[in-house]
């Protein structure tokens, strides 16, 4: 760990990349390779099941025509008359030869048939063999004794060596038979075809072989193998026995240190089973090439990739020293410092970060400046507006008593209203007062106005009683019913009309002062909203200014100051703020409209 502490960045983030990088293509490599080793072996086991379903479909087309032709030599007119030859001692071979001519009819085209025979108890009545032999007694009872446990039906025997003598017929071969049966529906013969096990299955399984090293086999009821493709061993059968025996249709079988597939497929009609098998090792002959195509390409990919990382570290690392340079000047309190930068990448983002903090840390550091100007000029200024107010409140009210003794009392009334508007104005007590006080300051300061503009003005004031315990910051709507009559309706040259509404709506609640005056052109109304979002535009329009400040202040990014101007028909200023549901009664008693008249 010491050593990794020491050596330069670039060579971390390579170190950092290649090693993880090296086992991910590992991994992905021996991944690659088990996947699509296990998708080709799949695939080949998927060939092997489908070779032994249509080895199956094929037995039981050939197992179903022979049954066929089974039945209709079993029910036809010739063969029934032999009924009537049971009695005889010496028996007249009546039909026979209508007989042998169905057989031959419809026998004669199946080159796996080698013989057809017709049974009378054991005589035989008629045989396609050219030469004549015993019958096998131990055969002959077997043959009728299932033909009497299977009426009418045609009956498939394991691999047997026929009907007749072992020595003079030593061959294995199968028997197809079924029996002939009389109108009391007594077993009186047997028709019997002798099939060619070779012939038979060659005729099946040549047609299905599509791998290499295949080997497919059909084994009888008892196990023997009927026909196969290839020779089977006589161990290697009885272990494939054994593990069909045990259930395992599909397996993995050692055979002389050698793993083969196996897979078998039972056919209803015969009871004998299909089995195909390949070594193991061949389903996927190709893999020891896969194998090292896929550790050349990872070798490769890996030191490919290890020189895109040592590319790419050392590209990374040099911007970052540019930043730790300028990081050192900032230090040394250089504020003013930015770096170029034309980079579009996350080092440029960092950059372009920097930069930016740098120049806030510059605003941030003048800002705090000049707020510790502006607060020791508010500490002043408050000094000075707490000079004995008690005093101007007692002349004022002296003065309200001189006038009423004078019987000025239009002038009494506004005396009082200006004593009400400086006791509202000078209560420092709180900065958040209801919608309700709100409206009565509004109210006395228009009454002031509305002495001093006499008919030019008239005034109208509708608030929502819903919105009676509303808190709003104190004094925000007058500095804008003073700048709408100042700089709206006194240069307008006509009587003003001055309208403010407050009314709820949703979670929302607006409070507009709108005018009659002569409105704004388009590029003071520009001037005009850019004095809202900046300080350091002049002096013009303070009081709005200040009162745009405040709400954002209060309610951050919840509340908006909007503005609509219409040149020669006034300006309206709408004051959107959040509704705090808590705040808000249900039933308000008292509705506040007041009307200002001439």
């Amino acid at each position: 760990m010491h050593f990794f502490r020491n050596i330069s960045f670039w060579k971390k983030l390579l170190i950092m990349g290649a090693i993880p990088l090296a086992l991910l293509g590992v991994v992905i490599g021996v991944l690659s390779y088990q996947k699509a080793d296990n998708v080709v072996r799949q695939s080949e086991k998927r060939v092997l099941s489908d070779t032994i379903n249509r080895v199956d479909v094929s037995l039981n087309v050939k197992v179903r025509q022979i049954d066929s032709l089974m039945q209709t030599v079993a029910g036809s007119a010739e063969a029934q008359q032999l009924a009537n030859l049971r009695e005889a001692e010496a028996p007249v071979l009546v039909g026979t030869a209508e007989l042998a001519q169905l057989c031959q009819n419809l026998f004669g085209p199946f080159g796996e048939i080698s013989a057809v025979n017709i049974l009378l108890g054991e005589q035989i009545i008629y045989t396609s063999r050219t030469e004549n032999a015993a019958l096998d007694p131990d055969i002959l009872t077997m043959l009728y004794e299932r033909a009497d446990r299977y009426p009418g039906k045609a009956i498939w025997s394991n691999l047997t060596t026929g009907l007749y003598d072992r020595e003079l017929n030593p061959a294995d071969g199968l028997l197809i038979y079924i029996g002939l049966r009389d109108e009391n529906e007594q077993t009186f013969g047997l028709v019997v075809a002798e099939v060619n096990p070779r012939t038979f299955g060659s005729y099946i399984l040549t047609k299905q072989k599509i791998l290499g090293y295949q080997t497919t086999f059909i084994t009888d009821r008892e196990g023997a193998v009927i026909c196969g493709d290839n020779a089977v061993r006589e161990d290697w059968r009885e272990a494939i026995l054994l593990r069909y025996k045990a259930g395992e249709r599909k397996s993995n079988i050692e055979l002389d240190g050698t793993t083969y597939y196996v897979c078998s497929q039972y056919n209803g009609l015969t009871g004998w089973v299909t089995f195909t098998m390949i070594p193991d090792n061949k389903l996927f002959p190709e893999a020891s090439s896969l194998k090292q195509y896929t550790v050349v390409l990872v070798a490769v990919s890996i030191v490919l990739a290890s020189v895109f990382l040592m590319i790419q570290a050392l590209a990374i690392t040099k911007p970052l020293a540019r930043l730790k340079t300028g990081m050192k000047q900032v230090q040394d309190k250089n504020f003013e410092l930015q770096l170029e930068n034309d980079r579009k990448d996350e080092i440029g983002e960092l950059t372009e970060t920097f930069n930016y903090m740098v120049n806030r840390i510059h605003i941030l550091v003048n800002q705090v400046y000049q707020e510790k100007i502006a607060q020791k000029t508010a500490e002043i200024e408050a000094l000075q507006a707490q000079i004995n107010p008690h005093f101007l409140y007692n002349t004022l009210d002296t003065i309200n008593w001189m006038l009423i003794d004078r019987d000025e009392m239009e002038v009494s009334a506004i005396v009082v209203a200006l004593g009400k508007l400086m006791q509202y104005s000078m209560d420092t007590a709180t900065s958040m007062v209801s919608l309700a006080e709100e409206c009565r300051h509004v109210r006395d300061y228009l009454l002031i106005q509305k002495f001093r503009l006499e008919d030019k003005l008239e005034f109208t004031l509708n608030f929502d009683p819903s919105l009676e315990t509303f808190k709003v910051p104190k004094l925000i709507l007058q500095p804008l019913i003073e700048n709408a009559i100042d700089h709206g309706i006194h240069h307008s040259g006509r009587p003003g009309i001055l309208r403010v509404n407050a009314v709820r709506a949703g979670n929302r609640v607006y409070i507009t002062v709108s005018d009659n005056g002569r409105g704004m052109t388009p590029d003071e109304l520009y001037q005009f909203k850019r004095l809202l979002c900046n300080d350091s535009i002049g002096y013009k329009n303070i009081g709005v200014r200040n009162v745009a400040r405040r709400l954002q202040l209060h309610f951050n990014d919840r509340c908006e100051f909007v503005v609509d101007n219409t040149l020669g028909g006034g300006l309206s200023i709408t004051i959107v703020l959040p509704i705090d549901e808590v705040a808000l009664p249900d039933e308000i008693a008292i509705p506040i409209n007041e009307e200002g008249q001439a």
